[in-house]
């Protein structure tokens, strides 16, 4: 990918089928090495996490009773993590938080979810690309997040494109 802060007269096009099949090949071997690292970084991080905890963190976690089976480096992490959020560290508290299951977000986006998943199999749920036509379209509210200056575009609301009234289209003009 190009930088786009880069000289553009620094980029050639590709003069022949030959040369795009060559950068092809080149960009799939160095695509599969990238991958590669990314994959032995996340096993390296997995069997760091999985590994038994060493004397001084064993030491502590025995301390506050933890057992010696469960006394993993990631125990020692998750540890660390409440004990900072016990003394007022909110970004240690919000990662406990998120980790743990307890994003109000994503409990929210959940919910969501299995209420849809309940309405489809009870057949009350019905896609906005489906065809019965025997109901009234409802009209959408599409609404954009606030970019944070007070500006931000106004609701818009629009219905759908069969069901047009007299050309207009329920958007701002």
């Amino acid at each position: 990918m190009a930088n786009p802060n880069g000289n553009p007269e620094n980029l050639r096009p590709v003069q022949t089928k030959e040369e795009a099949k060559k950068r092809g090949a080149a960009g799939g071997r160095k695509s599969g090495v990238v991958r590669r690292r990314k994959r032995d970084l996340q096993q390296a991080i997995k069997w760091m996490f999985d590994a038994p905890a060493v004397t001084p963190l064993a030491n502590n976690l025995s301390n506050i009773g933890i057992d010696e089976k469960d006394q993993t480096n990631l125990t020692g992490i998750i540890v660390g993590l409440a004990m900072k959020a016990a003394r007022g560290d909110v970004a240690a508290f919000k990662a406990l938080a998120d980790y743990g299951g307890f994003n109000p977000d994503k409990k929210q986006r959940d919910k969501e979810s299995d209420a849809r998943i309940r309405k489809m199999d009870e057949g009350f749920y019905h896609p906005a690309d489906s065809d019965d036509d025997d109901e009234e379209p409802d009209d959408v509210l599409i609404i954009l997040p606030d970019n944070g200056r007070g500006d931000g575009p106004k609701p818009v609301h629009s219905q759908r494109s069969d069901h047009v009234d007299g050309g207009n289209d329920g958007g701002q003009d």
